[in-house]
């Protein structure tokens, strides 16, 4: 070592020891006081301290402004002064700094694992990528703090204090973080499941896409706090009233949930939300916008979905949901478990309900014009005064369901099971009835009249005969081409539910593919996959779906073919 540098070790030492105080200091712990007043202590302001050999004890020693960029740091320093310090890359592992001033420091990199800073200002401190785990912070204030990276695993932030603090990918998981205060702290993608969230503040906090499952969250306030997409599978005792964004994953409701007592999303516009979480049940969507979302993957049961707009949305299991005054113009409800829900006055124009069980379900004054019904199961359903006009309703079930002054103009329950169903003041113009079973129509209207009847009657064999047949072959071509159009329907469904399991199992393979080494042509892989999903979303016929097949089968050459 040069003869002046030992000498500059030297004096430095020497000017250090003469200033620390001859009072031995007291070891801090929660209960104790500062042994002394920050800053009393020695005197090192502003120096560059990066290869001096420090003491053993700097309690409340002055380092304002020093530098100890990279320095093992064994002393106490406990009261310090350390206000605008770079302390970049330091090793502070197990430091005792309870009490420290650390205002505006720079503890990037820094390894802090351990260390006790409870009581610390640390407010406006730059403490990004580094390493506190296990580190103790109760009743610290590190407002304004960028901790971008930071491994915070299982540190105690106990009455903490963190406003607008930045923990984007953090690394926060396990940490105790018990009445400390977050308001506005940026946690996007922060890892922070399994934490401790007892009676935290988190109000406009970005959560967004955070990991938070597993976290124990009594009384904690989200209000105003986004949390889209972020993952709350198994929390325990969530309360997120007031809190904005859907989650992509959710605790599981309790199974006897009461309709409105899950998510709150009165009014929402949810149209450009990507992924839902899979159970919404119980949840109050009032008014939410719905419109085109593919919704079929979402457990709706009991949910409260009152004049939501819903057009051409697909649902698929809203079993016991309250969907008075529902716009569902050309929804997608086939196969949809809609029993016992309340649709009364929505308006169904259009909607594709085929293979739909809507066993004692409400809908009077609904508006079912052109509703696709075919094989629906709508056992002691109420249809009383709906619109069915032109509906078709072949092959159904309606055993004892009420049509009381419904509207069925043209409407086909060919094929249909009408045991017990009634129709009083119904009007029935222009209903195909054929193969209908157990079809009583006592008490229903046709604007038909009597003379019309008679005069068909008393017409020449001739007319009649003509008239007949032409009425007899319009039927089978009607009955023909709805038949056609039902099975290409079918066989249509039937291709799409291939392609979308197809599209999923390259998803699947794509997921579990151990080979990262590059030899794999992972642009063309995601490229197909991309490119599948896309051409399934916008499948109208057989030919679009014989096209996603293609590309799939393009995706997997790609995925099983080396470079």
């Amino acid at each position: 070592m040069p003869l002046r540098l030992i000498a500059g070790t030297v004096t430095l030492s020497a000017a250090i020891a003469l200033s620390i105080p001859t009072a031995p200091a007291a070891e801090a712990t929660p209960a104790d006081r500062l042994p002394c007043r920050p800053g009393s202590g020695p005197h090192l302001a502003g120096r560059d301290l990066t290869r001096a050999t420090l003491p053993a004890d700097l309690s409340c020693a002055d380092l304002r402004g020093a530098k100890l960029d990279g320095l093992t740091v064994r002393s106490v320093l406990t009261g310090a002064d350390l206000t605008g310090a770079s302390l970049k890359g330091a090793h502070l592992g197990y430091a005792r700094m309870a009490g420290a001033r650390l205002r505006e420091a720079d503890l990037s990199e820094a390894e802090l694992y351990y260390a006790d800073l409870r009581g610390s200002d640390l407010r406006e401190a730059t403490m990004d990528d580094s390493s506190p785990y296990y580190a103790h912070f109760e009743g610290a204030d590190l407002s304004g703090a960028t901790m971008a990276r930071a491994k915070t695993y299982d540190a105690q932030f106990d009455d903490a204090k963190l406003v607008g603090v930045d923990l984007t990918d953090a690394f926060a998981y396990g940490a105790d973080m018990r009445r400390a205060d977050l308001t506005r702290v940026k946690a996007a993608r922060a890892k922070l499941y399994g934490a401790t969230l007892i009676r935290t503040v988190l109000r406009q906090a970005d959560l967004s896409e955070a990991q938070l499952y597993e976290s124990v969250m009594t009384g904690a306030d989200f209000r105003g706090a986004d949390l889209a997409g972020a993952d709350l599978r198994d929390v325990r005792d969530a309360r997120l009233t007031g809190s904005t964004g859907v989650p992509r994953y959710l605790p599981a409701p309790d199974p006897s949930c009461e309709p409105g007592g899950g998510q709150d999303y009165r009014g929402w516009d949810l149209t450009a939300v990507t992924s839902f979480p899979g159970d919404l049940s119980c949840a109050d969507l009032t008014g939410a916008k719905l419109d085109g979302l593919d919704l079929s993957g979402v457990k709706l049961n009991r949910a409260i979905l009152r004049d939501v707009s819903a057009v051409g949305t697909r649902l698929r299991e809203t079993k016991g949901a309250d969907l008075r005054g529902a716009r569902l113009r050309r929804a997608k409800l086939g196969s949809a478990d809609l029993v016992g829900a309340n649709l009364s006055r929505a308006d169904l124009s259009g909607a594709a309900l085929g293979s739909a069980d809507l066993t004692r379900a409400e809908l009077a004054g609904a508006d079912l014009r052109d509703a696709e019904m075919n094989s629906v199961t709508a056992d002691q359903a109420d249809f009383t005064g709906a619109r069915l006009d032109r509906a078709y309703l072949h092959y159904g079930k309606y055993r004892d369901a009420v049509f009381r002054k419904a509207v069925l103009t043209d409407a086909d329950v060919s094929s249909a099971e009408l045991r017990g169903a009634t129709f009083e003041d119904a009007e029935v113009t222009g209903l195909d009835q054929d193969f209908a079973k157990d079809l009583d129509l006592s008490g229903s209207s046709s604007r038909m009249s009597t003379g019309w009847l008679v005069f068909f009657g008393i017409a020449g064999l001739v007319v009649f005969w003509v008239a007949a047949g032409l009425v007899t072959v319009r039927v089978r071509r009607r009955r023909a081409a709805r038949e056609r159009a039902a099975e290409r329907a079918v066989r249509f469904e039937d291709a799409k539910s291939a392609q979308e399991e197809n599209v999923t199992r390259l998803g699947e393979a794509i997921d579990s593919a151990t080979d990262r080494t590059g030899d794999v042509d992972w642009n063309a892989v995601l490229d197909a996959y991309d490119a599948a999903k896309e051409a399934l979303a916008r499948a109208h016929d057989l030919d679009d779906l014989r096209d996603v097949e293609t590309i799939v089968a393009r995706g997997r050459r790609a995925l099983d073919r080396r470079r």
